[in-house]
């Protein structure tokens, strides 16, 4: 039998990631975010009410308090920062690309929020250092970012908060329309698993490094529908080709199908996740 350590769940949770070539760059991610999001206002208002039931949950525990200083790292358009800064004293929100940044900068100042400091910060690099945000804030944040892919990762989210850290990945994502894509555009096989095995590493990591980790779960499910556009079809080719940018050819091929399944011009899509949020307590640790 292996030896359960720390560096055993670092090496599963890395043999676990999807094998699609995507590498997590500032090119990658700004290219990606110049097409990001094209959501309705109705799916728009669903995600609100998902970040309401997670906004709630850390307030009720109690891992999200009033005066706190929150860091949320892999922050994107800064849904997450935005709702901490209603409830913390101040929130820091990094992310690695630029374009992500700006979205997220724009749309704190349309809502007039001032409590938050945008930092670009690639969390994975090799010679990044942090030692400015040691033991810095009361809660450090992750949700499905790269920024948390490992032992390196929860180690450098755990030095930075001197009490909570908390992190929401998949355990799996069902979209119909991703699926119908795969297999009649792409000719590939469906894989609804994009949580890999994150969340279960992740617990056994912090476990073995003397953590008392909890976990709990969260069921999302969204139907919507979409007007048939090029942007849509460049979208839906991006969730699938992540490697590079995808080929005129290849829009073209994903909107020619989509144009064979829509109703009067518009897509109906229905997603159904599952969430892993885990979360430990930096002071609750065991001697080992």
């Amino acid at each position: 039998m292996p030896m359960l350590t720390p560096e055993f769940f670092d090496e599963a949770w890395k043999d676990s990631m999807p094998k699609d070539g995507m590498q997590h760059t500032k090119e990658t991610w700004n290219n990606l975010a110049k097409n990001w999001r094209i959501d309705s206002k109705e799916i728009l208002e669903q995600k609100d009410k998902i970040r309401e039931d997670l906004v709630n949950f850390l307030v009720e525990n109690k891992i999200l308090k009033e005066g706190d200083f929150v860091a949320d790292i892999g922050c994107g358009m800064g849904e997450y920062s935005r709702a901490f800064a209603k409830v913390a004293d101040s929130v820091l929100a990094t992310d690695i690309s630029t374009i992500m940044l700006g979205y997220a900068r724009g749309l704190s100042e349309s809502a007039g929020i001032k409590n938050i400091e945008f930092q670009e910060n690639d969390f994975l690099a090799v010679d990044n250092s942090i030692t400015e945000w040691f033991n810095r804030f009361n809660l450090v944040f992750t949700s499905l970012t790269p920024a948390m892919s490992g032992l390196e990762s929860v180690k450098r989210v755990s030095s930075m908060s001197k009490e909570w850290c908390f992190n929401n990945s998949f355990i799996y994502r069902d979209d119909s329309i991703r699926n119908i894509l795969m297999t009649e555009v792409f000719d590939k096989p469906v894989n609804k698993n994009w949580g890999n095995s994150s969340p279960i590493c992740l617990f056994n990591i912090l476990w073995t490094l003397g953590y008392f980790p909890k976990m709990e779960y969260y069921k999302e499910e969204i139907h919507s529908e979409h007007e048939l556009s090029e942007a849509f079809a460049k979208n839906c080719a991006e969730n699938i080709i992540r490697d590079r940018v995808p080929s005129k050819m290849e829009i073209k091929m994903v909107y020619d199908y989509l144009e064979t399944i829509a109703i009067d011009g518009k897509i109906t899509r229905n997603t159904e996740s599952l969430y892993a949020w885990t979360y430990w307590n930096v002071n609750d640790k065991r001697d080992l």
